[in-house]
């Protein structure tokens, strides 16, 4: 077993301030930090073009615990990142197996975020379904680490 300890931290200034105004009335200084007990690690970097793709497989991730898919156990964290080098977008979704939505129409109510260029997300997730990605154009990159949740 390993340990990581994922830290986040958002500040701004006030919206009146004059050099680089915040959203809020006042300043913004929040930080949160965890120690998470980890023992496998996956990485890569996707080239996404404008077909959905299964990034990754939750049955497959599934098969390899010993837990059974008990919710608080199961499961890891995932970190994702739109390495692309040019202004493009990734449209991303947690779905059941085989969904293959369109993911970047208008109001496609599968989709549950998007990443710009350089913006990233930490999410926690429980193999439940597939990850599934897709890009703006051809040649968006998405970088992913997953950390699994040691049992």
């Amino acid at each position: 077993m390993a340990t990581i300890k994922p830290t986040i931290t958002l500040t701004a200034n006030a919206s009146g301030a004059t050099k680089s105004p915040g959203p809020l009335s006042m300043a913004l200084s929040l930080s949160a930090t965890d120690s998470l007990t980890v023992d496998r690690v996956h990485s890569e970097t996707k080239v996404l073009g404008t077909a959905v793709v299964a990034v990754l497989d939750g049955s497959a991730l599934l098969a390899t615990d010993s837990d059974a898919g008990t919710p608080g156990t199961h499961g890891g964290f995932l970190y994702l990142k739109n390495s692309s080098s040019t202004d493009l977008d990734i449209y991303c979704a947690f779905a059941a197996d085989g969904d293959t939505s369109e993911l970047g129409s208008n109001d496609d109510a599968d989709r549950h975020f998007t990443l710009k260029q350089n913006e990233f997300a930490w999410v926690p997730w429980d193999y439940t379904g597939d990850f599934i990605a897709r890009g703006e154009a051809a040649d968006c990159l998405l970088e992913y680490w997953l950390f699994n949740r040691s049992i």
